[in-house]
């Protein structure tokens, strides 16, 4: 049965993300109210479909439930004090954290913070996609990347990595090294040096280039057993607590499961990782990369 009757959210009174009921008040009056255009689904999307993060991330109201995270839309209402949108922009934004749904409808409420200004020459079902790639690669880069910094990305040729790629040039980056088997491409994106992972180990690569002038920061969108095996093996290419490490929750080799007891070894992980970096002076600072924030 497909509902028909849904009612169309106001700032006034708008759904209520986290129950699917209508609410009088919003908490937080950095609201907008948006009509969709284009709606992609994420990452997030699909452990919510398959039952993964139940735990924090379906709605109070259970399933069924209104799917799609990220969109294209245009604002149809704004809170009086709004500063930065106004009524007739065309934007992106992102699902209010932790949950991603609510956004394959005709209408939805989100957050200016998660919301950014979207270029009229971009297609609707391109831009759509930026969300969880474009906007949150130039927050990553404009919040850990310094000027003249050298900078080791580890996966670089996906969705997110090739956006990465762009704006740590952009912020100033002197140096990008990253890992990839798509070297003509992350070249063509501003890489200095492509590391091949199926022939060389990153953190094996102690040459002149890396050993006497080591990497300022590493992002790891990989994930999987980079922080154990390179992050704290003591590598010289990285200086130390001189040197950032920021890696996704989730990645390329590591995908999140919170079913059951799975929840543990994922929570011991990331505490374990954080507690190592503290306590073992050769690593490297840790930083979890999980909250996407736009500036707006």
């Amino acid at each position: 049965h497909v509902q028909d009757d849904w009612p169309k959210p106001t700032l006034a009174t708008a759904v209520d993300g986290k129950t699917g009921k209508l609410v009088p008040k919003l908490k937080d009056d950095r609201h907008l109210i948006i009509k969709v255009l284009a709606c992609a689904l994420a990452p997030g999307d699909c452990r919510l479909f398959a039952g993964k993060t139940d735990m924090v991330q379906l709605p109070k109201s259970g399933r069924p439930y209104v799917i799609g995270s990220d969109v294209c839309a245009i604002v149809t209402e704004v809170a009086p004090d709004e500063k930065h949108f106004e009524v007739g922009d065309k934007i992106i934004a992102r699902f209010d954290e932790p949950q991603p749904h609510g956004m394959c409808a005709e209408y939805a409420c989100v957050k200016a913070i998660f919301s950014e200004k979207c270029p009229a020459s971009i297609p609707a079902n391109e831009a759509c996609t930026l969300p969880a790639s474009a906007a949150a690669a130039r927050l990553v880069a404009q919040t850990l990347v310094q000027p003249d910094s050298r900078v080791l990305l580890l996966g670089a040729s996906g969705g997110l990595g090739t956006f990465m790629c762009q704006y740590i040039k952009l912020q100033g980056a002197s140096y990008l090294a990253a890992t990839t088997t798509q070297a003509e491409l992350v070249k063509s994106l501003g890489v200095d040096r492509v590391i091949d992972y199926r022939i060389e180990n990153w953190w094996e690569l102690e040459l002149a280039e890396f050993q006497y002038q080591p990497f300022d920061l590493v992002v790891d969108l990989v994930n999987g057993q980079n922080w154990q095996k390179g992050g704290c093996s003591g590598t010289k290419i990285l200086k130390g607590k001189e040197t950032t490490y920021a890696q996704l929750l989730c990645g390329v080799e590591t995908e999140m499961d919170a079913t059951g007891l799975k929840v543990i070894p994922l929570m011991f992980g990331m505490l374990g990782r954080s507690m190592s970096s503290k306590l073992k002076l050769s690593c490297p600072r840790y930083t979890l990369l999980k909250r996407v924030q736009y500036s707006a």
